[in-house]
């Protein structure tokens, strides 16, 4: 995750997130934000209160507070999205789960802090865990079906 800040560090921030094949956060709520991102590479299935799609290279995606969503990245490779942040609540989550990286790139895979540790600090910081992530079988049901 790469911060892009507009000259100062109040007011909004971008961040470039490059997320490796096969990651889906659980089903989770934001309270008080409203959830929105570009898709710059890659393609991910997204689910949005009952609604599914898949999302790729160009998309704008836009979660309202308050609606249940998560997303799986789907294609047997990595996908780049930029997250636009009005307030920094889930920046101070990334900031306090993370740990700066020695350099640019996916790092090695260490199975993440657990569904425990994650549920704990994504409460601390306005967002609710109400489901699971996305499945591969979910996501792959859903990119066969006919359209």
């Amino acid at each position: 995750m790469v911060e892009h800040r507009f000259g100062t560090d109040t007011g909004p921030v971008v961040l470039e997130v490059t997320l490796p094949a096969g990651a889906s956060p659980p089903l989770h709520v934001h309270q008080d934000a409203d959830d929105s991102w570009y898709v710059l590479d890659g393609q991910l299935v997204v689910r949005c209160g009952g609604r599914e799609w898949l999302a790729g290279p160009g998309h704008w995606v836009s979660m309202p507070r308050g609606v249940a969503h998560s997303f799986r990245v789907v294609g047997g490779r990595a996908a780049r999205i930029l997250i636009v942040l009005a307030e920094d609540s889930f920046l101070r989550l990334v900031r306090e789960l993370g740990q700066p990286a020695a350099a640019i790139g996916l790092p090695v895979a260490t199975g993440g802090p657990g569904m425990q540790v994650l549920s704990r600090a994504m409460a601390a910081h306005d967002i609710t865990t109400v489901g699971a992530s996305i499945t591969e079988d979910e996501a792959h049901a859903f990119l066969n079906q006919p359209r």
